[in-house]
C-alpha cells in the first residue's frame, strides 16, 4: 500500500462578498509571510545571526484586526511554513532557491492562501471551506475523482482573475500490470522528442498559436505607459495569456508520460543540464576591442526554444510517474556521446555537428538519422546501466 499526494484543482465563480473575504485571506496571507521576510532582513552573519521571527499569536496581539480576519489560523502558520522553506532552498541554494525570499505584493498575478484542516463532508454539489468564507459549489464536469474522506488539504487560489480550489487527497496509488515496452527517449530542440521506436512527437500546432498571443500581448505592453491603468490592464492580460500557454503545455505533458507509462516498461532518458545549456554566449572581442560575430543570436534562438518545450517539466512527470506505477525509469549521463555512436557497431563519429541531421558510419556504411540513433544508444546504455545496479 503506497499513499501519494495527488491534487484535483477545480475552478469556480465566488459571489462578490465572497471574493471580498477571500482577497481579504490573500491578504492577511501576505502579510503573515512579508513579517518573516522584514524579520530576514535584518540577518546579519556577525551582528545579527538569529532574528526575532514573530509567530501566529504575537502576530495578533500587535495587529488586533488580525484576530477578526476570515482567514483560518492555520493558513496563517502555513504562511509562515512556506517562508522557512525558501529561506531554507536560498541557503542551501537549490535550483528553486536561487533569490533571497522577497516580499509579496497584491500586485503578483498569483494570490494563495492553505489550510490543512479540512472539513472533510460535502453539502450537495458545494463543498464549505469555514464558517466566515462559506461554500464553493462544484460543478458536474468538475466532480471529485477521489473520497472526500482522504482529502488532506485544500488551497484557494486566483490566478489573473480566475479562482481556483485546489483539493490535495491521500490516495493508495496501485501498481500499473508489467508492459512489454523498452524505449529510449531522446530530447531535441528540432523535434520535441524522439523515442528508440522512431516516433517523433512535437507540440500541436495550438502551442504555436498561444505563443504568438503571448508575443501579441506582450507588444501592446510595450506601447503601455508605464505605471497607467492601461499599463496594468495590459500587464493582467499578458500573464492570462502566459498562464494558458502554461496550462496547455502542462496538460500536453500529462498526457504524453501517462502514455509513456502505460505502454512501457522500461524507460530510458538522458540527463541534462538545462541551466547550462541555456546560458547566453560570451562576448568575443576582436584586435581593436569590438564585438566579433560568434552566433548570439542564434544562441540567444535555440535557449528560447528549450526553456519553451519545457524539458525539465517532462522529465520530472516521466519520473515521478515511473515511481508511482513500478516502472523503471533510468538517467544516462549527459556525457554520454549518444548522437555520436552509430547503434549497429558502435564506431564513433567525432566530427558529427549539430546541423547535420544524418550520416552515415565509416565502419559498417549504416544510413542513421541523427535523433533515431541516439535514442536506440539511450535504451541501450540505460539498459546496461540497470543491469549492473542489481
Amino acid at each position: 500500500m503506497t499513499i501519494r499526494k495527488v491534487a484535483q484543482r477545480i475552478p469556480f465563480t465566488p459571489s462578490k462578498t465572497q471574493a471580498a473575504l477571500l482577497e481579504r485571506c490573500f491578504g492577511d496571507r501576505r502579510f503573515a509571510y512579508n513579517q518573516q521576510v522584514e524579520a530576514f532582513n535584518t540577518y546579519d552573519k556577525e551582528t545579527n545571526p538569529k532574528p526575532a521571527y514573530p509567530n501566529v499569536t504575537e502576530m495578533k496581539n500587535a495587529n488586533k484586526w488580525l484576530k477578526d480576519s476570515p482567514i483560518p489560523s492555520n493558513a496563517l502558520s502555513n504562511a509562515i511554513m512556506d517562508f522557512r522553506k525558501a529561506q531554507s532552498a536560498y541557503f542551501r541554494k537549490t535550483q528553486y532557491g536561487k533569490h533571497r525570499p522577497r516580499f509579496s505584493s497584491r500586485n503578483d498575478n498569483i494570490q494563495s492562501f492553505r489550510n490543512t484542516m479540512p472539513i472533510r463532508r460535502m453539502e450537495g454539489n458545494r463543498y464549505p471551506l469555514s464558517r466566515k468564507l462559506g461554500s464553493v459549489r462544484i460543478r458536474k464536469r468538475d466532480r471529485l475523482r477521489y473520497p472526500i474522506e482522504s482529502l488532506s488539504s485544500w488551497t484557494v487560489k486566483r490566478e489573473n482573475r480566475t479562482y481556483y480550489l485546489v483539493l490535495l487527497f491521500d490516495v493508495d496509488v496501485q501498481s500499473k500490470k508489467p508492459a512489454e515496452g523498452r524505449i529510449g527517449i531522446d530530447l531535441g530542440v528540432k523535434d520535441f522528442l524522439t523515442l528508440s521506436t522512431g516516433e517523433k512527437i512535437n507540440y500541436p500546432n495550438r502551442m504555436k498559436t498561444l505563443e504568438e498571443h503571448v508575443i501579441c500581448e506582450q507588444r501592446k505592453l510595450s506601447h503601455r505607459r508605464k505605471g497607467s491603468n492601461n499599463y496594468l490592464k495590459q500587464k493582467q492580460a499578458v500573464a492570462k495569456a502566459y498562464a494558458k500557454l502554461r496550462h496547455y503545455r502542462d496538460n500536453f505533458q500529462h498526457q504524453l508520460s501517462h502514455r509513456l507509462i502505460e505502454e512501457n516498461q522500461f524507460i530510458g532518458m538522458e540527463t541534462l543540464a538545462v541551466r547550462n545549456m541555456t546560458r547566453r554566449a560570451k562576448k568575443k572581442l576582436d584586435k581593436n576591442g569590438k564585438p566579433m560575430r560568434n552566433g548570439q543570436s542564434r544562441k540567444r534562438a535555440m535557449n528560447c526554444s528549450i526553456l519553451r518545450d519545457g524539458w525539465r517539466g517532462l522529465m520530472d512527470k516521466i519520473s515521478y510517474k515511473a515511481e508511482w506505477y513500478g516502472r523503471t525509469f533510468i538517467r544516462v549521463d549527459r556525457f554520454y556521446p549518444s548522437s555520436k555512436l552509430c547503434h549497429e557497431c558502435g564506431h564513433k563519429y567525432k566530427e558529427l555537428v549539430l546541423s547535420e541531421r544524418e550520416w552515415t558510419c565509416e565502419n559498417c556504411q549504416s544510413r542513421h538519422d541523427r535523433d533515431i540513433n541516439a535514442a536506440l544508444n539511450i535504451r541501450d546504455e540505460a539498459i546496461r546501466i540497470s543491469q549492473e545496479n542489481k
